[in-house]
C-alpha cells in the first residue's frame, strides 16, 4: 500500500498523514481493513493544543514514537502520553478529551481509530506503562481484544505489535490463526518476501499464508496488526466509521 494514497495535510503546527488501511481492496463504501478503520501518522509543533472534542464508538490507541502529549478528559484525568505510555481510550456512547503538545518536543505519532464490535458501550480510558527494551529486535505486544491476556484492551478482535529492528536484522511475522495482518512502516526501510518497503508503506499479508521474512535494510521501527476481518463491527464511529 503505497504512500501515495495518504490523505496529507498540514496546517501550521499541525501535519497529518491519514492511512484508511483497506483502500486498495476497492471495498464498496468502505476503506477499512476490518475492524482497523483509519490510522492518522501526525506530527504535531511545541504550543499546539487539540481543545475538548467529543467522539464515539471509536476505539483509539494513542502510539507515540517522540515528544510527550498531556491528556485531559471527561472523567476528569490528566496524564501525560509518551513512547514508554501508551493510551487507548475506548470512547464509547460519548467522551471528550483534549490533547496539548508537552515540552519543546515535536511529537510524532499514530493515532489508530478502531471499530468497535457493536455501538454505544460503556466509555473508558487505560494508560500503561511501556518498556523500550522490549521492542528491541523482538516484537512487543502492546493491545489486544477485550478479554485477552493483554495489558491494554479494545473490543475488537484486533492485535497490535511493534518492534526496533536494526539494520542487517531479520524477523517473521507474528500470526495468529484466522487473523490477517497489516504491516506499516513507521520509520526507516524494509525487504518483506522481496518487496522493500519504505517509511509510510503498508503491506497486507493473509491470515493462510506462511509467515513472511522481514528484513531491515536500515534502523527500522515497525508496528503490525492482527485483525479477524471476519469480526463484526461498528460503522458508528466519530472517525473509525
Amino acid at each position: 500500500m503505497s504512500p501515495e494514497t495518504h490523505q496529507v495535510r498540514s496546517h501550521g503546527p499541525f501535519q497529518l498523514r491519514r492511512i484508511h488501511p483497506g483502500i486498495s481492496l476497492d471495498q464498496r463504501d468502505d476503506a477499512g481493513f476490518g475492524g482497523l478503520g483509519v490510522i492518522d501518522h501526525a506530527r504535531l509543533h511545541p504550543g499546539l493544543v487539540v481543545r475538548m472534542h467529543e467522539h464515539r464508538n471509536d476505539e483509539i490507541i494513542s502510539y507515540m514514537r517522540s515528544g510527550r502529549m498531556l491528556h485531559t478528559d471527561s472523567s476528569g484525568r490528566s496524564e501525560v502520553i509518551s513512547s514508554d505510555r501508551l493510551m487507548v481510550m475506548n470512547a464509547g456512547r460519548g467522551f471528550h478529551h483534549e490533547e496539548k503538545v508537552d515540552g519543546d518536543d515535536q511529537i510524532e505519532m499514530l493515532q489508530i481509530f478502531v471499530r468497535p464490535e457493536t455501538a454505544d458501550a460503556e466509555p473508558n480510558v487505560q494508560f500503561v506503562e511501556l518498556d523500550e527494551a522490549a521492542r528491541k529486535d523482538k516484537w512487543r505486544l502492546l493491545t489486544g481484544p477485550e478479554g485477552s491476556d493483554v495489558s491494554t484492551f479494545v473490543r475488537q478482535a484486533i492485535y497490535l505489535y511493534d518492534i526496533h529492528l536494526p539494520a542487517g536484522r531479520s524477523t517473521e511475522l507474528p500470526s495468529k490463526p484466522g487473523f490477517d495482518r497489516w504491516l506499516y512502516v513507521f520509520r526507516g526501510s524494509i525487504v518483506a518476501d522481496g518487496h522493500k518497503a519504505d517509511k509510510h508503506t503498508a503491506l497486507m499479508f493473509a491470515g493462510d499464508r506462511a509467515s513472511p521474512r522481514l528484513e531491515a535494510s536500515e534502523d527500522a521501527d515497525l508496528i503490525v496488526f492482527l485483525v479477524d476481518r471476519d469480526s463484526r463491527y461498528s460503522r458508528g464511529g466519530t472517525i473509525s466509521g
